[in-house]
């Protein structure tokens, strides 16, 4: 990285006695050697990420050559194609095509009644209502309801 030889050490080393001391030396030492390998670790941890990134890059370029090379995106378009002819080609069962032309196109409109509308006298009569049944409830003076059997109490053994 750096080009330095051992008299740029050596003169360093004595520079560093003069100004700092020989009680100040070892730690600033130690602190400087820490520092350093934090970068170190920092500048080969972006370095990993980017060759990552970059052989990620290339996987992609290479799958998307293979998939041209393949043919899938060609048959995805005719895929897509014959879709939209389908989708735009009027199906037989909509009102007003040559097979369906003929018969009501109402949107209640039953297939299997189409043949046979339901006239008015061919309906159905309405269910009448239920009645109410009498509620079983009884006031304070009130005797049971006569449909209603008092509970016999079985003997005990």
């Amino acid at each position: 990285m750096f080009d330095i030889g051992f008299f740029e050490l050596v003169l360093l080393g004595v520079v560093g006695l003069l100004v700092l001391g020989p009680e100040r030396l070892p730690h600033a030492v130690r602190m400087t050697t820490a520092y350093i390998g934090k970068i170190r670790r920092a500048v080969s941890s972006v370095r990993e990420e980017f060759e990552r990134e970059v052989n990620m890059h290339e996987m992609q370029q290479r799958i998307k050559q293979q998939l041209d090379e393949s043919g899938l995106d060609e048959a995805q378009k005719s895929l897509q194609e014959l879709k939209q002819q389908v989708e735009s080609t009027p199906s037989p069962w909509q009102p007003g095509n040559q097979i369906g032309g003929n018969l009501a196109g109402t949107p209640d409109d039953d297939p299997d009644t189409r043949h046979n509308p339901t006239a008015p006298e061919n309906e159905a009569e309405p269910m009448p209502e239920p009645e109410p049944e009498p509620s079983a409830e009884l006031n304070a003076g009130d005797e049971p309801a006569p449909d209603v059997a008092p509970k016999q109490e079985s003997p005990k053994a």
